[in-house]
């Protein structure tokens, strides 16, 4: 684990929270506007404000299509972001009128002088606005966790001297204080930190959006875990369509956090489990009332979550502040509970490592963060994937005596050990195997087990005669640094696999011929033995799937991908691989693919079973895709997000738990398997992992839902 402690540039965030404002003082001061409606007549002019959008393109200025956008939100163009609906003039806020929120002056002669003081942010001064009418809300929700992180600025306090705090808080102001939410980020528009943008028109909702607003900051560690973006997605959302305010309503979102408060656990307005379920303990399942108020209901119930490592803050040659991460991985970890509190009493929960690091902010004092050992690094969490059965509860010995599923000191990197004493779990003290245990009966002789290599594997064996490595990231990745020897094949960008987004058959598989020309292209024969790696899983899987249609025999991932190899400490190159043109003589397996007509005819087929391999939020019709017309999935379909299928990196789970996921799924591999999505490159992705475990008849949905709904 120690090893893992390296450096790589993350994204830098673009904050365009100043889209508002940019658009509404940068307008051209001489348009004239029709008549005395002022702000009306821009902001419900979409023509008019893409005008001005097509004019920072061409200068290459900050309100370019692409900027400020985050998590799992839908996609808004920046004039979107900014167009007031008429139905908005209509309702109860918009007759108040903009000048009473947002400042200016709309008897100006101009468009610059009738924005000259303009706040786009008005919320952030709550009780002068929202407060006139909305006095008891505003006055607690401002000072609520979402508007103030309070416990942040503690969390780092308590790792560094008075001496060095006015340095250090100097820096989490630039980097880490970003994330506040207002009224507005809440009930209006996507929060600031992520690009902004009216969720319906400036429309005031009660309820907030959680794709657009929630997970618009909760991305990566909430957002992505919660609707299948990584692993199979949360049963709340699945079987019940429940949203984040569900669970974390008004009484908790504007609820005032106390003075030194510790953590949000703490708040006593914070959702717990028992909220709903309550009294388990006197139910029918033996666990509950073993594990009550000893073992956090997470432990049993969540899947693999995201640990993040070694944050440093920076600042660019502009000035920007961005931040460096290390390496995140996927994983599970349970440890000691530190922080036992009346209702929260439990001895083991599950641990996520935060990314804090000693030198976080060596950018503004050298050796800030002195007292660094004083509080953990591993801290109790409460992923948001929950499941009613898990691997770690389909057997008490899924748990029981598992050394790697707690934490240990072989777990931490040099500098944690001392911080996280107390929180590790020594062999003696893990829970003992039960003896009396009935068999989970996996079957798992029809693996093949060449279709999934290591790095130990590819160090050994990737100079032979026959082997090809394929590089399945984007070209700019493959230049920073790839496995030696790899060719660059971006699935995302290669033409020659799918037909354009565009075409006639959107995102289909090109014809044989052409399919045969392009891995020819690319230094291929039907006879090599073909290895592929990706940071995505998927992306790796959609290659191989199309290798083994044509006929490929011998294909393998590469577990990991070159975050394994990196981590094994085998080295990088920079020098691009050019292929050297060979034929591919395709032999396709022509069976392994089906079209709209075999879905129709067989969709009452009790020997047929349809699997949706599309995030949850697409497949429950949450969000749209951008090459559909509306969410959905193939009636009667079973939902298995494909990211269930693989770990963040392209690291594979042990077959047997994914087989025993895939029973559970009553995904059984005597019939036969249909895989779709919203496009067919997810479904091959899955298609290939289910031939690697064994499935014998796993055919692909070519045209996916994007073809269904045409």
């Amino acid at each position: 684990m120690a090893d893992r402690n390296y450096l790589h540039a993350s994204g830098r965030r673009v904050l365009s929270g100043v889209l508002l404002l940019l658009i509404i003082v940068l307008l051209p001061a001489g348009q004239a506007r029709s008549d005395d409606s002022g702000c009306v007549d821009c902001h419900t002019d979409i023509d008019l404000l893409a005008e001005f959008v097509e004019e920072s393109e061409n200068t290459g200025g900050l309100l370019q299509s692409g900027a400020g956008y985050g998590g799992p939100a839908a996609r808004l163009e920046p004039q979107q972001r900014v167009l007031v609906s008429e139905d908005f003039l209509d309702s109860e806020h918009g007759e108040v009128g903009c000048v009473f929120c947002h400042g200016g002056d709309e008897t100006a002669p101009d468009m610059e002088s009738a924005h000259d003081g303009v706040d786009p942010y008005p919320s952030r001064n709550a009780m002068e606005t929202c407060g006139e009418c909305h006095e008891e809300i505003a006055e607690t929700a401002s000072a609520s966790l979402h508007a103030m992180l309070s416990t942040f600025p503690g969390f780092l306090k308590e790792r560094t001297s008075a001496a060095y705090w006015t340095d250090i808080d100097n820096g989490r102001e630039r980097h880490c204080a970003e994330c506040h939410a207002s009224c507005g980020d809440c009930h209006v528009s996507r929060p600031r930190s992520v690009g902004t943008g009216f969720i319906d028109g400036h429309l005031f909702s009660a309820r907030p959006d959680s794709l657009n607003q929630c997970m618009a900051c909760h991305d990566r560690r909430i957002g992505d875990e919660f609707i299948g973006v990584r692993g199979q997605g949360d049963v709340h959302l699945k079987k019940y369509s429940m949203t984040c305010i569900d669970c974390h309503g008004a009484e908790e979102l504007h609820a005032a956090a106390p003075e030194g408060l510790k953590n949000r656990y703490h708040l006593e307005e914070a959702a717990n489990c028992t909220d709903c379920h309550e009294g388990l303990q006197f139910g029918s399942v033996r666990d509950h009332r073993i594990h009550h108020n000893r073992v956090q209901c997470q432990v049993c119930h969540s899947q693999t979550y995201t640990n993040c490592f070694s944050c440093h803050a920076r600042t660019d040659e502009n000035g920007i502040a961005y931040n460096a991460a290390g390496l995140d991985y996927e994983d599970m970890k349970i440890g000691f509970n530190l922080d036992r509190i009346p209702g929260n009493n439990y001895k083991f929960v599950l641990l996520r490592h935060v990314p804090v690091d000693p030198g976080l902010f060596a950018e503004y004092v050298q050796g800030g963060l002195d007292r660094f050992d004083v509080a953990p690094t591993w801290k109790r969490t409460s992923p948001h994937n929950i499941r009613r059965r898990t691997w770690q509860n389909a057997s008490c010995n899924n748990c029981h005596g598992q050394r790697d599923l707690f934490l240990s000191e072989d777990d931490l990197l040099d500098y944690e050990e001392k911080a996280n004493f107390g929180v590790t779990v020594r062999a003696d003290q893990i829970p003992k195997p039960r003896s009396r245990i009935k068999p989970l009966d996996i079957d798992t002789s029809r693996v093949i087990p060449s279709r999934v290599v290591d790095v130990s594997w590819l160090r050994e064996h990737g100079n032979k005669e026959g082997i090809v490595l394929l590089d399945a990231r984007t070209a700019d990745l493959y230049d920073q640094g790839h496995i030696p020897g790899a060719i660059s094949f971006d699935p995302n960008m290669a033409q020659g696999l799918c037909q354009p987004a565009r075409a006639h058959e959107p995102l289909q598989l090109e014809s044989d011929e052409v399919l045969g020309r392009t891995f020819g292209d690319h230094g291929m024969t039907v006879a090599d033995h073909i290895v592929v790696y990706s940071d995505s899983g998927p992306d790796a899987g959609f290659i191989l799937a199309v290798l083994d249609y044509v006929g490929a025999e011998n294909i393998s991932l590469l577990s990991g991908g070159i975050a394994a190899w990196e981590q094994a400490g085998f080295e990088l190159s920079r020098e691009r691989v050019e292929p050297e043109a060979k034929i591919f003589v395709v032999s396709p397996r022509t069976g392994q693919i089906v079209h709209n007509d075999f879905v129709k005819a067989n969709l009452n087929n009790p020997l047929v079973v349809f699997v949706d391999v599309g995030t949850l939020q697409q497949s429950v019709e949450a969000l749209d895709h951008p090459r559909t017309r509306r969410p959905g999935r193939l009636p009667g379909s079973t939902q298995m997000p494909i990211n269930g299928l693989y770990e963040d990196h392209s690291y594979i789970k042990d077959a047997e738990e994914l087989l025993w996921v895939l029973k559970e799924r009553n995904i059984p591999p005597h019939k036969t398997i249909v895989v779709s999505g919203n496009t067919g490159w997810r479904g091959a992705g899955a298609q290939f992992m289910l031939r690697y475990l064994g499935y014998p008849d796993v055919r692909l949905h070519d045209e996916a839902w994007t073809g269904w709904m045409d």
